[in-house]
């Protein structure tokens, strides 16, 4: 039986829409109906409640609709109250209750146009509050639960920042991150993750879960510019759980924004669970993974808005006449913009200099990308190890569709399975898997870069490595590989 745990009474809203405007639908009146506070209807069993809205020049009132086992018991359209009850259990067999849903209300006017607004009702009385817990980044594993962050930290630090607004700027699903809201006043950010069902092999709903995605949510200063920004981590496994103890540290048993670790696994749903974002070298903010397992149209994932609109990365260079391009105060207000390197600056995103104190390894920097606890790896932590024997040696038959290697710690003999995920190019954003750089021998299906903390003078540390396609001699595992700063890769969080 699922746990009732004392109940919140909050209430979310989302403003309020006309047909012809967010106001107004004739040049004379304003029409307006909205609820009043942000945030959830969070209730207990069998309550009844009085949530307040407002309204202007609205004439009536109806319920488009609702959860499935709610009332809606009286609008009052004078005192402006909306009565609800809750359902008086959970769902049982033979009786069938939505146990979170929205209520919609249509307010029609005089002039025979309408507005509505909606809030989000929830039986489960589930929250969790990160605010204390402030980073760059969130594992997020509980579904039907309204989460709580903080928007006032830059990264870990204790320097402050006060948002004017914030909202979700992209998911990888429609409905990922629902009902959200912001309080100014104490720069906590709301927000609702929902599930998704559990089968067997029936296709009988058996449970329900996280449903896996990301997610970046961007605070805004009062002109709307954005002055920071956070990655949601929605995974049905913690990541930390089955975290690998080595000789080198203590690593997550996934890459950074993946959700799940194929250990080897040929199936392609495997495969593609296992790819986590792409980071350029001091940058926090993530870029998605690709379309597909193979790469195979070199296109990105597909990502969502706030409201469910498809949206896209950008990718700007150096020729771009947009101001700003190639410095960090840009890349921090553009989390979307990939900045591909510049020749002028050993293809750094940064234009002018190299900042080799964006990520560090001796300390966790303001703009490291994994979340709390967890840290970009040490320059050479990636040296304790090799391609597990029996693979390097194995027939490229047996192994190549792996898609990545076991690497073995030496000192320990202790496994971990690393994807072979390609990176982002340095000169156009691209996706690629494939390492054709003119060696005398055929193209890599598929390459494996992984950023480190380590940064040289100009190029900053990474592991690579490569399978053969014609003999196994010629694969490769470099610990300390120098590359582009302006690169897309994967990244392995550490345990600080």
């Amino acid at each position: 039986m699922k746990n009732l745990f004392r109940a919140i009474f909050t209430m979310a809203a989302v403003v309020a829409v006309c047909v012809m405007g967010f106001w107004s639908c004739t040049k004379d009146e304003k029409y307006l109906l909205e609820f009043n506070m942000p945030g959830q209807i969070v209730t207990e069993f069998g309550k009844t409640i009085e949530v307040p809205f407002t309204s202007s020049n609205i004439t009536s009132i109806s319920v488009s609709s609702s959860p499935l086992g709610w009332k809606v018991d009286n609008v009052d359209i004078m005192n402006k109250i909306i009565t609800i009850t809750s359902p008086a259990s959970f769902a049982s067999e033979g009786k069938h209750i939505a146990e979170n849903g929205e209520l919609v209300l249509i307010g029609y006017t005089a002039a025979g146009t309408s507005v509505t607004a909606s809030s989000y009702l929830s039986l489960l009385n589930r929250q969790i509050d990160l605010s204390d817990q402030y980073s760059n980044s969130y594992i997020l594993t509980q579904e039907d639960t309204r989460y709580v962050i903080d928007l006032t930290h830059v990264g870990e630090s204790d320097t402050r920042i006060k948002p004017a607004s914030a909202s979700v700027m992209w998911q990888s699903g429609v409905g990922l991150v629902n009902f959200s809201s912001y309080d100014s006043e104490t720069g906590k950010f709301t927000f609702y993750v929902g599930h998704e069902d559990v089968t067997d092999e029936d296709g009988e709903v058996v449970g329900a879960r996280i449903a896996d995605g990301n997610a970046v949510v961007a605070a805004y200063d009062e002109s709307g510019n954005v002055i920071w920004s956070w990655h949601l981590w929605l995974t049905g496994s913690d990541p930390a759980q089955n975290a690998i103890t080595t000789s080198e540290g203590t690593f997550m048993n996934r890459n950074l924004g993946a959700y799940h670790n194929g250990d080897g696994s040929k199936k392609m749903t495997d495969i593609y669970r296992s790819i986590g974002l792409y980071y350029q070298w001091g940058r926090k903010d993530p870029f998605v993974r690709p379309y597909d397992y193979k790469f195979s149209s070199n296109s990105d994932q597909l990502v969502y808005s706030a409201r469910g609109a498809n949206i896209v990365f950008d990718y700007v260079g150096a020729d771009s006449d947009e101001a700003g391009i190639g410095t960090y105060e840009y890349a921090v207000a553009h989390p979307m913009s990939y900045v591909l390197g510049s020749a002028d600056n050993g293809y750094d995103w940064i234009y002018s200099s190299h900042d080799n104190s964006l990520w560090s390894s001796s300390k966790k920097s303001v703009n490291d990308p994994c979340p709390k606890g967890w840290r970009v790896p040490d320059g050479g932590v990636f040296e304790a190890f090799d391609i597990a024997e029996e693979e390097d040696l194995a027939a490229m038959v047996d192994v190549r569709d792996m898609n990545g290697w076991h690497i073995v710690d030496k000192a320990t003999g202790v496994r971990m399975f690393l994807p072979g995920a390609g990176r982002r190019s340095f000169e156009n954003g691209v996706l690629t898997n494939v390492n054709n750089y003119g060696y005398e021998h055929n193209p890599m299906p598929w390459t494996g870069y992984y950023w480190t903390a380590g940064a040289g003078s100009e190029s900053a540390t990474s592991l690579f490595f490569d399978l053969n396609t014609t003999r196994a001699v010629n694969n490769r595992y470099e610990p300390t590989k120098q590359m582009y700063r302006a690169n897309g890769m994967q990244v392995r969080c550490v345990r600080e």
